[in-house]
């Protein structure tokens, strides 16, 4: 067997908020757990008590009272129906400010051009009474949609909170999303409020966005305030407004509290809406329990404004931590400058994509001792493992899996359990998580499709402009009988521990960022020489991905000239990680009877299955097609 590459003190178990949390439960219900694993099935044993614990051991202010903590027919098809805690409402917002000091560092703030800055509690609270002023004289209101295209800035983080004290629905996008790729997002809300910052500078470079704001205001009728965020006009707005003590309209739990995106795999990206109670109890648990992130800490994830890890990491909040925000580019200056920041902000928890981290093997890190590194976006090689203990030898090293659908990770570390190279330490609490192979039967030490078999609070409440659910529950529920099927390879091994294999449907991976084919699809196949294509995503044993598109062309159609035509479409209309690494001309496109477009067959082929393994010909419309890709594959 292995051996681990990290094992925890007895000091670092009991010194977590895990460990406190277990002596709550045990305490409050007569229990006693040996490990980890005992608490684990507890937790998903014992749903109800499990997630009224949480709500209990984090304090969570609310009004009204509850019934019951979740309304579900276990004998129901799916999770759509679910509700947690009806009868009582809360706010998001309120607990970031809750039992907070005014002398207290909230932000600690670097970008390209500024060194250092910080911003205490009190500063932060007036900047989101003034905000909060702002909306409420333009009618902004509990259920309204608030959208944003903004840069991870001081200014970004006091918007949502004043929209979210408000009751309103927060939806963002990075400024380095394609205007069709944000048109495609915001079209579907009917936002009231845009904010749009109309810059951003990535590596040194400085790039404008005039036009995205007013291809936005000429494209979305619904808007009927739009700020730029970044000119004197939005200044003067906020300079003629005096803070105020700061109120917060409490919402309903499974009210919602902002919109994320799928990656648009198979048309339009849908917009998940989240619960506001659920998201803000799954946060407390993920962030708190299993990051172990504790008040006065230093919290830093590098992310933008467009990944579910800027909600996620603002969370870091809610548990009494300071968080660091770093705004442009990870690599700029030959990486000084991140490093410079997080070394200034003695940051002790330390999260990024694993490309990231797989890509700095090299780097010398000096004089920066950190407790925990994050690592998700993408499985973490085994190699980045040993690289990054080595680099820092006592850190706890979480990787993490989860993703948009929950706005949270569910697959995380633990404080009780040795770090293995390669390996997830731990399902988290409350997530009722096995592997299944191809029979729906569950599976330990073999490959098997992710599977959660009860709900979770954070799952979505529902797509928006589903009124059916329809979307809803073709996504995760109809292909292993009514359970939440997530789209991971997975296995489970003796100890707990979780290998990732890669997604079990065709979205693919760009350094971590998740991107929808029809996305590619939606260029690609606009080009007159173009008659059809396909994407993949590979990815080898170092976590590196390699995009590969497929083109059939029309006769006498030129590679060269549309392989430079579609990588500048891909640029304008989405972004750079749109773009394919290779292009291949094909005859033909595999297709199956009802017309569906074999993208994860093929995928599979270039990951060396044989064509025998991949897919089955009696449901191909072409099946003599897929010679070709066999050989393109072992070309490779």
């Amino acid at each position: 067997m292995r051996k681990p590459i990290w094992e925890p003190s007895e000091q670092y178990s009991k010194s977590s908020a895990l460990y406190s949390f277990q002596q709550h439960v045990e305490l409050h219900n007569n229990r006693s757990f040996l490990n980890y694993s005992a608490l684990h099935d507890w937790s998903v044993q014992q749903i109800d008590k499990f997630w009224e614990a949480a709500l209990m051991y984090f304090d969570l202010s609310y009004s009204g009272t509850y019934n019951t903590v979740l309304e579900w027919d276990n004998q129901a098809l799916d999770f759509v129906d679910a509700r947690w805690f009806s009868g009582i409402s809360l706010s998001y917002a309120e607990h970031i400010f809750k039992n907070k000091l005014d002398s207290d560092i909230a932000l600690r703030y670097a970008d390209e051009e500024v060194e250092y800055k910080e911003v205490t509690w009190k500063e932060l609270r007036d900047k989101v009474s003034i905000m909060q002023q702002y909306l409420r004289d333009r009618g902004v209101q509990k259920g309204d949609r608030v959208a944003a295209v903004l840069n991870n800035t001081i200014d970004s983080t006091a918007i949502f909170l004043a929209v979210n004290s408000l009751g309103a629905i927060w939806s963002c996008c990075s400024p380095d999303f394609g205007d069709a790729s944000i048109l495609e997002r915001f079209q579907q809300i009917t936002p009231k409020v845009l904010f749009v910052e109309t810059a951003y500078q990535y590596n040194g470079r400085k790039f404008i966005k005039t036009d995205t704001l007013d291809f936005l205001k000429a494209n979305i009728p619904s808007l009927s305030t739009v700020v730029q965020v970044d000119n004197e006009l939005w200044r003067s707005f906020l300079s003629g407004y005096q803070a105020h003590d700061l109120g917060f309209e409490r919402v309903e739990f499974d009210f919602p509290i902002w919109i994320l995106y799928s990656s648009g795999t198979t048309g339009k990206p849908k917009a998940i809406t989240h619960r506001t109670g659920g998201n803000l109890l799954e946060h407390y648990k993920a962030l708190a329990l299993h990051q172990n992130v504790l008040p006065g800490e230093n919290y830093l994830w590098y992310t933008t404004t467009g990944w579910m890890m800027w909600n996620y990491a603002l969370s870091s909040l809610l548990c009494g931590a300071t968080l660091c925000i770093f705004n442009g580019a990870i690599q700029h200056k030959e990486h000084t400058s991140f490093w410079s920041f997080v070394r200034r902000s003695e940051v002790h928890h330390l999260g990024a994509g694993a490309a990231y981290f797989s890509a700095i093997h090299d780097l010398e890190i000096k004089d920066y001792y950190p407790k925990v590194i994050g690592s998700t976006g993408s499985p973490l090689p085994i190699a980045t493992f040993e690289n990054l203990q080595y680099k820092f030898p006592d850190v706890h090293i979480i990787s993490l899996s989860g993703g948009t659908d929950v706005c949270s990770a569910f697959l995380s570390g633990c404080a009780y359990l040795p770090v293995y190279a390669g390996e997830i330490q731990c399902r988290t609490l409350g997530s009722d998580i096995v592997a299944v192979n191809d029979q729906w039967n569950e599976v330990i030490n073999e490959v098997g499709e992710l599977v959660i078999k009860q709900p979770m609070p954070s799952m979505p409440l529902k797509f928006w402009n589903d009124p059916e659910n329809t979307k809803y529950r073709s996504s995760y529920f109809e292909q292993q009988n009514g359970l939440w099927s997530h789209g991971d390879w997975i296995k489970i091994n003796e100890h707990g521990g979780i290998q990732m294999f890669g997604r079990s449907d065709a979205t693919l991976n760009r350094g971590g960022v998740r991107i929808g084919t029809a996305e590619i699809y939606n260029v690609v196949n606009a080009l007159d020489s173009v008659v059809d294509s396909l994407v993949i995503s590979i990815e080898d044993e170092h976590g590196n991905s390699t995009m590969i598109i497929f083109l059939q062309l029309v006769p006498n159609g030129l590679l060269e000239e549309t392989t430079q035509q579609i990588k500048q479409g891909l640029r304008t209309a989405y972004s750079p990680r749109h773009v394919p690494d290779t292009f291949y001309e094909v005859d033909d496109i595999p297709y199956t009877l009802s017309g569906k477009k074999l993208e994860i067959p093929i995928k599979k082929i270039f990951s060396g299955a044989s064509i025998e393994n991949a897919v089955s010909k009696d449901i191909m419309r072409n099946p003599e097609c897929l010679m070709a890709y066999a050989e393109l594959a072992k070309d490779r």
